[in-house]
């Protein structure tokens, strides 16, 4: 009554330890890709050694002092618009 079934793929221990070593070696290929991919999303603001340095160069380099002033005002504009619609 107590019969023990399992499912058995028949893999000796060889098999397994060959398994082991490629996924071991797939995780260190991931980790690397992950590791570059951070690398380029924080370079531009690694240069700019501050996030508010970064934006306001940008900012600054982009627009004239008066498309970026219009540009504040509209932004924080619409940031009180949706703290109104929440009260």
């Amino acid at each position: 009554m107590n019969e023990n079934h399992t499912n058995q793929q028949g893999l000796t221990l060889e098999e397994i330890a060959v398994h082991k070593q490629a996924l071991k070696i797939a995780i260190a290929e991931q980790q690397k890709n992950v590791n570059e991919a951070y690398r380029q999303v924080v370079a531009p603001f690694s240069e700019a050694k501050s996030v508010s340095g970064y934006i306001g160069g940008r900012l600054l380099n982009g627009f004239t002092m008066i498309e970026s002033a219009i540009w504040g005002f509209r932004l924080i504009s619409r940031i009180f618009r949706i703290f109104r619609k929440f009260r």
